[in-house]
């Protein structure tokens, strides 16, 4: 279940208070990519963006399609 969605529109887990570390409960700056107490990475919690874009997410599943159908290409070839 997600909290109702902050300033930046994005809707927080559950639990996730802005500025809080959600594992040790530290603080920790808007512009920062760890808590500095505890060093959970803090990619995509409090509005910060997540670790990949839409287009590289697409890029990653057509490279894996093509290896896919190399690899049926080659035991098709084979057999």
């Amino acid at each position: 279940m997600t909290s109702p969605p902050g300033a930046t529109g994005i809707p927080q887990p559950a639990g996730v208070t802005p500025g809080l570390c959600p594992l040790c409960k530290g603080p920790v700056a808007a512009t920062d990519a760890s808590c500095p107490d505890c060093g959970l990475s803090l990619v995509g919690v409090d509005g910060r963006p997540g670790p990949f874009s839409h287009r590289t997410l697409w890029w990653w599943a057509g490279g894996l399609l093509a290896i896919y159908l190399v690899v049926l290409a080659v035991v098709v070839a084979t057999s």
